[in-house]
């Protein structure tokens, strides 16, 4: 998949400066199959996930084994738990299972602290996903 394909998912990120695109484009994109556990209760994030196809369930498991569904991410999306934890430097407190295969694109920690810093454009978009998402629960 080309760069260009999956950032039109995403049509604030075509707006970025070319350098920024460049540095977004070397992000690899993830296959996972239905059921993987994405992330986990204590384990910190890696990286920012833009899912391109799929769902993703967030949910916390209660001491009975009950699952609590707190929201589900679809393609064109990324995850606000996972954004608030980059952003703090917190481990997860819950856990995401991709319902269906899911494909993304897993932007490294590192560029994502970069860029949050670097790119007024690119923490705009990162803010008002974060925003909208939040607003809705």
């Amino acid at each position: 998949m080309s760069t260009e394909t999956w950032m039109a998912q995403f049509p604030p990120l075509l707006a970025l400066p070319e350098e920024v695109r460049a540095q977004l484009a070397r992000s690899p994109v993830v296959d996972l199959p239905e059921g993987a556990r994405i992330f986990g209760p204590g384990q910190a994030p890696q990286s920012f996930l833009l899912l391109l196809s799929g769902s993703v369930r967030v949910q916390q498991v209660s001491e009975s084994g009950r699952e609590i569904v707190l929201y589900r991410v679809a393609a064109g999306e990324s995850c606000a738990l996972t954004t608030a934890c980059l952003m703090g430097y917190e481990d997860y407190q819950a856990e995401g299972i991709a319902e269906s295969k899911v494909r993304a694109v897993a932007i490294p920690r590192a560029l994502f602290d970069e860029l949050i810093v670097a790119s007024r454009d690119f923490r705009q978009f990162v803010f008002t996903a974060f925003s909208r998402r939040v607003s809705n629960l």
